[in-house]
């Protein structure tokens, strides 16, 4: 039985659009043992599900950090890493590890770290078949490809159930963040207004998620608003179970939108400054995107030197009308 070394994307979102790639690899590897390798934060995602038998954290691309990763890994003496991340640094540390296969594309100068050095594709790829490419043409396919996603324990299902509860329908919830930075936030007051017209027109429950990163956006809008504000109050997995237990999930382009796609919920996804071609929620479910197509998006860009228009012809008024759409509300 050999062992099998998959270095994740570091962002949440990313590493959720590469599910379906790594349920290639599993499938393609079936018999032998699966490891995942990423920021502790991305591996939450996954820390239940039994095709892994490990899960080793990297916390930077520091000399130190793959020093002394690489040393772990050696121990592990790992056949093969597959690569979803595309740095140097990851194909360094699996070289200094001894592992005899390295699979990846050839970014970032690292072609000769790589035993399988996979070229980029020639158009601009949807993220997740972006991933696809590099493993089918690695020739990573198995018989039958399982279309697994992310799933909630029991037991965080229960707790979700059980937290929700207290609170009338339709639960609602926003995530009024974005990592990446401000050009991929809707305005604040936009949300204000938002969940004052659900309150006042739909009525149920209108909660705020998110992590330590959004408490200043997420006590803007409960000032102004009738919310229940769960931010940072709840972990990774907690917010999963959440997700799987609400009506609908209004939220920018961010990581919680591609984990929100891959339990089932209900998204309105907000795009400004980047692509929703590129990176869109990928599982089945409702979903509509809120994107205005205006001249300079996507740009890709942390802030906006400009006007913002791309967000700021998102209207609440029609993000409104989407939620009813979404709820089977008649218009």
């Amino acid at each position: 039985m050999a062992k099998i070394l998959i270095r994740l994307p570091n962002w949440i979102g990313d590493a959720v659009m590469a599910v379906p790639a790594i349920n290639l690899i599993c499938q393609h590897y079936k018999n032998d043992q699966i490891a995942l390798l990423s920021r502790p934060i991305v591996l939450e995602l996954f820390k239940n599900d039994k095709r892994f038998y490990s899960f080793i954290p990297i916390l930077d691309g520091k000399p130190k950090t793959i020093l002394s990763i690489s040393k772990i890994l050696k121990k592990e003496q790992f056949n093969t890493a597959v690569l979803l991340q595309n740095a140097l640094g990851a194909a360094i540390i699996a070289r200094l590890s001894k592992i005899r296969e390295i699979i990846g594309y050839k970014t970032d100068g690292r072609r000769i770290f790589l035993t399988k050095a996979i070229s980029l594709p020639k158009k601009t790829m949807r993220q997740d078949k972006y991933f696809i490419n590099m493993i089918k043409t690695a020739g990573l396919v198995g018989d039958d490809i399982p279309q697994i996603s992310l799933a909630v324990t029991g037991k965080e299902d229960i707790w979700a159930k059980n937290t929700l509860s207290k609170y009338n329908k339709p639960i609602i919830a926003f995530f009024p963040g974005s990592a990446y930075g401000q050009a991929k936030r809707w305005p604040v007051d936009n949300f204000i207004i938002l969940a004052n017209f659900i309150t006042n027109h739909i009525g149920g429950t209108v909660l705020l998620v998110g992590s330590a990163t959004e408490k200043e956006i997420g006590s803007t809008i409960e000032q102004s608003s009738d919310v229940k504000n769960f931010i940072d109050k709840t972990t990774l997995r907690q917010t999963m179970a959440l997700f799987s237990n609400i009506d609908l999930l209004i939220t920018n382009d961010s990581g919680p939108m591609h984990i929100a796609s891959a339990v089932g919920t209900p998204l309105i996804s907000i795009y400004g400054s980047t692509d929703p071609m590129r990176t869109p929620p990928i599982f089945d479910g409702k979903k509509i995107i809120a994107y205005k197509n205006v001249e300079c998006s996507p740009c890709f860009l942390r802030t906006c030197p400009i006007d913002f228009k791309c967000m700021n012809r998102i209207t609440p008024k029609e993000l409104f009308f989407d939620v009813k759409k979404i709820l089977g509300i008649s218009l």
